[in-house]
């Protein structure tokens, strides 16, 4: 199976059901609720009949509890002393244990007030420690000021503090307000790289002109209101005030630390909250009369039993009925085991319109094997595949985590298979380590050949494996053509092209292998290239019908272009290869020996490590390219939406039965 067949069903019950249907429908998880709130005012029929249901001011608040809960859950993960693991999984918690811990509920909210004022005083310790950094900051240039900085005026004078850009010369300004009056006192304090400090001492009736001048030069008072005595003491103060505060906010971050054990209760609070979130929401995709409620889905096919048994017990009345052209159809897609993981390739491009085909099945084989082929490497394929069958074993992985980890599992195995067929063994490190450890000489043999002795082989296969890949291509978007009932399209618009790429190659590299395939392969290729002449323009009008063939064959640049891409096989392929054995020359330089052993090894973990990513990387990147474009391009229809079904969507928890042992 690939793309699963969808049905609509539309039900009718009584509102006194509705909320133990909600309830059991979310529970099955089988079912994609769908909005109906544009009926009211594109049916005449629902205008005067019912309303939207739901209680957004319900929905509004529930968020809002929502977010207060995650904040106290990152709040304990932030000041956690524990290590966090390498995968973040759901823990299977049975329903009934579940059900336990809720009941604790009331206590727990009280522990989640309790973090979150915890976190209030935090965020209050560190905004008065940055006030009084500010503050220790602007106070720091007038140190060496013995005034007390609360007296700004005597009996005859003022007393002013300020600054001037550092671009200002104060000697020159010292003599602009100097002059014609008998006592201003300007003296430096301190500068920096952007402002000179001054104390600026006037009498009081010049104090106004004195001002008026210093303006002139861009002088900005430094006013000290909250201070009482001398700088030198305030800074005193102030360095420890900030100790003190930073003293009490490490004790209450070591305070939320102790508290970590909490956040599994608040964990199951926090999904029993979305779980209510969500089954509010989804009312507000309802419509309702006085007595009634109205409800649209989407059901897999092999869902439906469910779904009636559910309805049935309700007493509601429903109706199926299969999807119609403007329909928006969610996609669900069932793959086999092996195959299953390779989704997540068809999931980064787009999933297939629900009319589509399903490409997984058909590509899963050949990322795998183009995987290998790029990597190459036997030794590196070992790593991948042991480190991601840990991963399997020791995380309950899901989604498109354990789709990935499990994909790039068998991806590893594939390196393996063709790390052997090429001979690569890390490089050609155990001939190396013989010989620089063992004085010994040692051969691996390659079980097929060697690329990098042979590498216009591996060019070669390439091409073919690249061939076969996109007729595979060419023969799925045949089987819809077929399916569709157009069989003269697929004859004219495929199977030509069969013709056209099968028959050059025979005419012009048949010869290798049998001169006995030059002929045949070039009236192939003839009767192909008539083929999309005279029928390439069949769908054309006036002139067009003329040229389109030309047109059509044209795109014989575009399957050469195709063809070609698969040389990325040997390229990377060849990389991976050169770049082990250049890390293994480097590290057998320093001779045998200890330290020539010790190189060697340092030389083996470090550079194969980078190799392998940085090759590993490539491998996944262009296999995933060689999918979306080249395979792809010949009959990929995407665009489609994920079936999501009304289920509990829980962050933490993963509800099991209570008589299923933990599994999901």
């Amino acid at each position: 199976m690939s793309i699963i067949k969808m049905k609509k069903v539309a039900v009718i019950g009584l509102d006194t059901v509705k909320e133990e249907l909600i309830s059991e429908l979310m529970e099955a998880g089988v079912i994609q609720i769908t909005d109906q709130g544009q009926r009211i005012t594109e049916e005449e029929t629902w205008k005067d009949l019912g309303v939207k249901d739901g209680d957004d001011n319900k929905v509004t608040s529930l968020d809002a509890e929502i977010n207060r809960v995650s904040l106290a859950l990152e709040t304990l993960e932030k000041y956690s002393v524990e290590k966090s693991p390498l995968f973040k999984t759901r823990r299977a918690m049975k329903k009934a244990e579940f059900a336990k811990t809720l009941e604790g509920r009331e206590k727990i909210y009280g522990d989640i007030d309790y973090i979150l004022g915890l976190n209030d005083q935090i965020h209050k310790l560190r905004e008065l420690v940055n006030k009084k950094n500010a503050d220790l900051s602007a106070i720091n240039p007038w140190v060496i000021y013995d005034l007390p900085l609360e007296i700004d005026e005597t009996r005859y004078t003022n007393i002013n503090l300020g600054v001037v850009p550092s671009t200002v010369d104060v000697g020159k300004l010292t003599e602009r307000v100097s002059e014609g009056r008998q006592a201003v006192e300007l003296r430096e304090i301190d500068r920096d790289r952007d402002l000179i400090y001054l104390i600026v001492i006037t009498m009081k009736d010049d104090q106004e002109e004195v001002m008026t001048i210093l303006k002139q030069y861009g002088y900005t008072p430094t006013p000290f209101k909250d201070f009482v005595g001398t700088a030198a003491v305030n800074r005193e103060r102030i360095i420890k005030e900030i100790e003190e505060t930073e003293t009490r906010c490490s004790q209450v971050e070591k305070e939320i630390s102790t508290l970590y054990k909490l956040k599994y209760g608040i964990e199951c609070v926090y999904d029993q909250m979305v779980i209510e979130r969500d089954r509010e929401r989804v009312k507000g995709r309802l419509l309702k009369t006085k007595r009634t409620f109205n409800l649209e889905g989407w059901v897999p096919e092999p869902a439906m039993e469910v779904v009636d048994k559910i309805l049935d017990r309700s007493q509601c009345c429903f109706a199926y009925r299969d999807p119609q052209d403007g329909d928006e159809v969610p996609v669900l897609t069932q793959n086999n085991s092996v195959v299953y993981p390779f989704e997540s390739i068809t999931e980064m491009y787009s999933l297939p319109d629900y009319r589509g085909v399903d490409p997984t099945k058909y590509f899963a084989f050949f990322y795998a094997m183009f995987f290998g082929i790029m990597l190459s490497d036997a030794g590196y394929g070992i790593v991948i595949a042991l480190a991601c069958f840990i991963v399997l074993r020791k995380f309950a992985l899901e989604g498109m985590t354990y789709k990935m980890i499990k994909m790039f599992f068998y991806c590893g195995l594939s390196t393996i298979l063709w790390g052997a067929l090429f001979g690569g063994w890390f490089g050609d490190f155990f001939q190396v380590a013989a010989r620089v450890i063992f004085g010994k000489e040692i051969t691996i043999p390659a079980l097929w050949f060697n690329p990098i002795e042979d590498p216009t082989r591996l060019l070669i296969w390439s091409l073919v494996f690249g061939v076969i890949h996109i007729f595979l291509g060419m023969a799925i978007k045949a089987g819809m053509l077929i399916k569709e009932g157009k069989w003269l399209d697929a004859v004219f618009d495929v199977f030509s092209w069969y013709l056209v790429i099968l028959g050059a190659a025979m005419w012009l590299g048949g010869s290798s292998i049998s001169e006995a395939l030059v002929k045949p392969g070039m009236f192939m290729a003839i009767a192909g290239a008539a083929i999309l002449l005279l029928t390439g323009g069949r769908n054309k009008k006036g002139f067009g019908k003329v040229i389109g063939g030309f047109s059509s064959l044209y795109d014989i640049t575009s399957y050469l272009s195709d063809i070609l891409s698969y040389a990325r096989l040997l390229a990377l392929g060849l990389a991976t290869g050169v770049i082990a054995q250049v890390v293994n020359l480097m590290g057998s330089l320093a001779g045998s020996g200890i330290v020539g052993t010790l190189v060697l090894l340092f030389a083996f973990v470090v550079g194969h490590t980078f190799n392998l990513a940085i090759n590993a990387l490539g491998a996944f990147v262009h296999s995933s390219r060689l999918q979306y474009i080249e395979f792809f391009g010949k009959f990929y229809e995407d665009g489609g939406e994920e079936f999501e079904p009304f289920r509990k969507n829980t962050k933490y928890v993963r509800l099991t039965n209570d008589t299923d042992g933990g599994k999901k």
